[in-house]
C-alpha cells in the first residue's frame, strides 16, 4: 500500500515530457513566471557589482521574457497583452529597443543588416570616460546613448525593467495603466530634455553603486 502510493505520487511530479511538434526542451522552466523568477535572480546578482557577465544573463533574459516567452501565456492572458508593442508607451518601446539591440550585439556581435537597420542604440559607454557631460550626466558603469541624448546606464536598465515587468505580470491592473512613475523614470533619461527637480525614484534606485565617491 506504501509502496503504491509512493510511486504514484513520484509519478505525478517526476513525470517526464515528451517534446512533440514545435515544443522546446527546457529544463525547469515552463512559464513565463518561471522566467519571471529567473530574471529576479539575475537582477539581484546585477546589482552586486554590475559584472558584465551579470549583464548580459540579464539583458539576454529580459529580452526573451518580453520577446519569446508570451508564447506560454494562455490566449488572452494579461500578461501576455502586455507585452503587446502597441499597448506600450513610445518610451517603453525605446527602453525595450536598447536591451534588444545590447543582446543582439551581445549574441552576434556583428549584426545582420535587418538587425542593423533597427539599432537604436549609436554609442556604447564604459562608464570611465572623462569630460565635463561626463561629469554631470554619466555614471561610472556600462551604458549606451541613444539618438545622441537618451542615456542608459546598466543600472537604469535594470531598474526600468524590472519595474515593467513588475506591471506585466499584476493582473490587478490594466494595461491601459501603465505606470505613470516608470514613464517618468524613462523620460529622466532624455538628457537634452530632462526635467528639473528630484529624480525619480524608479531611476534612483542603487544609485549610489554608479559612482566612485
Amino acid at each position: 500500500m506504501i509502496s503504491d502510493i509512493y510511486f504514484e505520487t513520484r509519478k505525478n511530479v517526476f513525470m517526464s515530457k515528451i517534446i512533440t511538434d514545435r515544443d522546446g526542451p527546457v529544463l525547469g522552466i515552463d512559464s513565463s513566471q518561471d522566467m519571471f523568477e529567473k530574471l529576479k535572480y539575475e537582477s539581484s546578482r546585477l546589482q552586486q557589482g554590475w559584472h558584465p557577465y551579470d549583464a548580459f544573463n540579464f539583458l539576454v533574459t529580459a529580452w526573451h521574457l518580453f520577446e519569446d516567452w508570451k508564447k506560454s501565456d494562455i490566449l488572452g492572458a494579461l500578461s501576455k497583452v502586455k507585452r503587446q508593442r502597441t499597448r506600450l508607451p513610445i518610451e517603453m518601446n525605446l527602453v525595450l529597443d536598447v536591451v534588444r539591440d545590447l543582446v543582439n550585439g551581445s549574441k552576434h556581435f556583428l549584426l545582420d543588416l535587418g538587425a542593423a537597420a533597427k539599432r537604436r542604440v549609436n554609442e556604447v559607454h564604459t562608464g570611465d570616460e572623462f569630460g565635463f557631460y561626463e561629469y554631470f550626466f554619466h555614471e561610472n558603469l556600462p551604458a549606451v546613448t541613444v539618438d545622441d541624448h537618451w542615456y542608459f546606464s546598466i543600472r537604469v536598465l535594470n531598474n526600468l525593467m524590472m519595474k515593467y515587468f513588475e506591471w506585466t505580470f499584476d493582473d490587478s491592473i490594466s494595461v491601459k495603466d501603465f505606470p505613470l512613475d516608470l514613464l517618468d523614470a524613462i523620460l529622466y533619461c532624455d538628457i537634452a530634455n530632462r526635467r528639473s527637480g528630484p529624480s525619480p525614484d524608479i531611476w534612483l534606485l542603487g544609485i549610489d553603486s554608479a559612482y566612485d565617491w
